[in-house]
């Protein structure tokens, strides 16, 4: 299994999440070609998909993915003061209105799925249009389920993983 690893991922900040899914070698494989689709994102801006995704975790209060993705972010030009106002983006000025949007969408359906408020998945949709708004829900979804995993297995952040 560890040999597919290292051929599709190479040697991986993230192995914590990687071992614990080799305990189910068919859903890892499923789990990577997913992550890759997800990520690939339709088309979807990757500084968007990262602040979701940053969101997402924040709201759920899942350190193991929310330290990787903020590097992500950083990599991607997000500077750290911008990222440090995710929790508060609703109060500063730092955002644009589509990351406020975004970060709004990813907030709302983190908490309750079925109550995010029409205009909240309006204002996403007019600007995304329906293949990058959809990418982003899955981008969503699927940091949701993975924060889920990774949170109730208690997976601790890996030694050599700084934060940027």
């Amino acid at each position: 299994m560890f040999a597919f690893l290292d051929e599709r991922r190479g040697r991986v900040a993230n192995a914590h999440v990687f071992a614990l899914l080799a305990n189910c070698p068919d859903i890892l494989r499923a789990f990577i070609d997913m992550a890759d689709v997800v990520r690939d994102g339709c088309g979807l801006d990757p500084t968007l998909r990262e602040l979701a995704i940053v969101m997402t975790c924040l709201t759920l209060g899942n350190r193991y993915e929310h330290t990787r993705h903020w590097n992500m972010a950083r990599r991607l030009g997000v500077p750290r003061e911008k990222l440090e106002a995710v929790w508060d983006f609703e109060a500063s000025d730092m955002f644009s209105p589509l990351e406020r949007a975004v970060m709004r969408l990813a907030r709302d359906a983190t908490r309750a799925p079925e109550q995010v408020a029409q205009p909240v998945w309006e204002e996403v949709h007019a600007t995304l249009g329906d293949q990058r708004s959809l990418a982003l829900l899955f981008s969503i979804g699927w940091y949701n389920m993975t924060a889920r995993i990774t949170g109730a297995a208690a997976l601790q952040i890996e030694p050599n993983l700084e934060r940027l």
